[in-house]
């Protein structure tokens, strides 16, 4: 499953956001530290769903399908606030950066409040400092050695980053975007810096998303997508209650409700006419990385599993994954016994060099019982 650590200052709202995405309550106060160990929930990215094409309603096994879009389930991991230093130790420094070790993605929420331009540098630069100080601790003893040992520099490097979740694929495409030297032995904390920056830029990419659009100066525009954890979380409470028909921005009011509660949810429906909520921008964000939705299904023509369910399954790919990765995917076995692959939208028998798009439908044939 795909993983997003949201990172920020304390009070940026990350415990906020956090509960109304996942729909679990979590401690939310107006003082630093009030998350003191991370909270990890379930969310969704979307991506309209190929149900839409055979007119045929789908049965997720996980996430959701609403209105023919589909809510595919990724992991959420509210770290803890941040503060200047945190990478020598201060806060709780050390223990809140270990938390981020396995995201895919880094969400940096600030207060659009505050100086949020000091606070999305701090907060990069001390991700940045976290991850250095983990590469270059012992350096010498390490590079002398690897150094020894005559193996490509990505193999080298690897045994560094694998802690960060970083594969041996990912370490050759970052050392063809960085210039660093071959041999380690003659490297410099400075190179090892801009290991740690092409780390966050390629391979564990952060992005800058404000928070309290609500309270924003409708004047002020902002280069970075800006949400509303306050009322994200006044939505998702709504839902619960049977207040509105869904967690969305387009949603309908119940009768349920009383004049004061319709006042309330019809601002909220009015402010969602020119902003958005987390889900669409980490929705945008996970298509700019390449990141796409494919469909591996039993039956090419009905599209189902084995228990005749439409379309149960959606994996979160990379834009290059071919049809062998998503055997394996679906299970190591069926992986190491690929015979073909079907396109169940031409009907096409496709080889295991078969590029993925998004929205593929595809049946994987086995040697594999």
């Amino acid at each position: 499953m795909l993983k997003i650590g949201i990172v920020g200052k304390p009070n940026a709202g990350k415990s906020t956001l956090f509960s109304a995405i996942t729909q679990i309550d979590v401690d939310i106060a107006d003082y630093p530290f009030t998350t003191i160990k991370p909270n990890v929930g379930i969310s969704y990215i979307k991506d309209r769903c190929p149900h839409n094409d055979i007119n045929v309603k789908c049965n997720p096994r996980e996430g959701k399908c609403i209105d023919g879009i589909r809510y595919i389930p990724v992991e959420i991991i509210d770290v803890p606030g941040l503060i200047e230093g945190a990478s020598e130790g201060k806060g709780m420094g050390n223990q809140f950066l270990d938390n981020i070790r396995d995201s895919d993605i880094l969400i940096n929420l600030f207060d659009v409040q505050g100086d949020y331009k000091n606070d999305i540098s701090m907060v990069r630069s001390e991700i940045i400092k976290w991850i250095s100080s983990k590469v270059y601790d012992n350096w010498q003893k390490f590079s002398r050695k690897e150094d020894a040992s005559g193996d490509r520099l990505s193999l080298k490097l690897l045994k560094k980053l694998a802690t960060f979740g970083i594969n041996e694929k990912q370490v050759e495409y970052l050392l063809t975007k960085i210039n660093v030297p071959q041999q380690l032995s003659i490297w410099s904390e400075n190179d090892v810096i801009e290991l740690s920056q092409g780390i966050i830029k390629y391979i564990k990419p952060i992005f800058d998303v404000g928070n309290k659009a609500d309270l924003l100066n409708k004047e002020i525009k902002l280069e970075y997508p800006v949400i509303s954890a306050g009322y994200e979380l006044a939505l998702a409470k709504a839902y619960k209650n049977g207040y509105i028909d869904r967690y969305s921005r387009h949603f309908n009011i119940s009768e349920k409700c009383n004049e004061q509660q319709k006042l309330i949810l019809n601002n909220i429906l009015k402010f969602y006419e020119n902003n958005v909520m987390f889900d669409d921008v980490i929705s945008n964000i996970v298509s700019s990385l390449g990141y796409i939705i494919v469909y591996p299904v039993y039956d090419e023509s009905k599209w189902t599993d084995k228990n005749g369910n439409v379309l149960p399954d959606a994996f979160i790919m990379m834009n290059g994954d071919t049809a062998l990765d998503l055997a394996y995917k679906v299970h190591s076995e069926i992986g190491d016994n690929f015979i073909k692959a079907i396109n169940c939208r031409t009907h096409r028998i496709i080889g295991k060099d078969y590029k993925l798009i998004n929205n593929d439908v595809v049946k994987i044939v086995s040697g594999s019982r």
